[in-house]
Formats: structure tokens, sequence, C-alpha cells
């Protein structure tokens, strides 16, 4: 493998910011490759995280049998009862209260995670982002999240666009 060096001079760094955060979250599963989902917009990242865990968690712990159903049951509990408020409350009232999901004015946080795996997520996602410094650890199971809304960029296309446009004015034409 060739190796590339680059030199770069201090024009061509700099911050990009983007105007609505990115979201970013990192899964790790016992057994399974870690995998990451990365999502332009905060929201969009909260709405796809729900099928997301469901795919790559809670699906490959149903294909292990009873261990499986033991590790979801596990995990339901764990949250309810380690993460109940804050957490499983304060997840069910922004989303009545905050996001205008009437479904969630009269059911508690517990019948809720018991209900099915869509809330379960997004509370697993907003222990991260607001209570457990952007992780949640369970057994063998870590989540790892980012809000992104800045990043490091270098800017190579400036300074290629400009040796080339060079070299084309430095060839002679026949």
């Amino acid at each position: 493998m060739s190796e590339k060096i680059y030199q770069i001079s201090s024009e061509q760094i700099g911050v990009v910011s983007f105007p609505e955060p990115w979201f970013l979250a990192h899964v790790e599963v016992d057994g399974v490759e870690p995998f990451q989902m990365f999502y332009p917009s905060l929201d969009e990242g909260i709405k796809r995280f729900a099928p997301f865990f469901e795919e790559h968690v809670i699906n490959v712990w149903k294909k292990l049998g009873d261990e499986g159903e033991r590790k979801i049951k596990e995990l339901k509990d764990y949250v309810i009862n380690e993460w109940y408020d804050p957490g499983v409350e304060t997840m069910r009232r922004a989303m009545y209260e905050t996001y205008g999901y009437p479904e969630f004015k009269d059911k508690t946080g517990k019948e809720l995670i018991e209900d099915g795996y869509d809330f379960l997520a997004i509370t697993i996602g907003h222990i991260c982002i607001r209570f457990n410094k952007l992780n949640f650890y369970f057994k063998d199971l870590h989540i790892s999240t980012r809000i992104v809304d800045k990043f490091l960029a270098v800017d190579f296309w400036t300074k290629a666009k400009k040796d080339a446009l060079d070299e084309l004015a430095n060839t002679v034409l026949k």
C-alpha cells in the first residue's frame, strides 16, 4: 500500500458547523460486530433509533431463543428499576408535552416499556443524551451516542484545483 503525504496549510483547515446537530449512535452487542447509525438531525436520529435498535439488538437477542428473551426482559426491568425517573418518566412526559403525542398522556412509563420496543429504545437514547454522559451500559450491551454540531475539516479541493490549473497552464500543446 502506498503512503500518501499531504502538505496542508493552515488556510485549508477549518471548522464546519451544522445548522442542526447530527445524531450518531455506536452500538456494541456481545457476539455481533459493532455498528453505527448516523443521521443529519437529532429528530431524525430519534425517530430512526427505535427500528435500528430493534433490528440490531432485540432481533439479535431473539435469535438466541429463551436466553435472548431473558436478556430482553432483564433489560426492560433494568430500565424500569434503575432509570424510572429520570429516564422512563421524563421521556414519557417529553413525548406528550414537548412532542405532542396524546397516547403518552394516560399510560405509565412502565406500561410503555412493557408494551414493545420503540419506547424502550427512545428511552435508552434519552438516558444516553440527557443523564448518562452519552452512554448506556447493560451487561453485554453498550450504546454510545454523540450529538455532532461541528467537526474539523480539511479543504483539499482548492489546492488540488489550483495545482491542476497550474499544470494545465504549463502544458505545451503540439
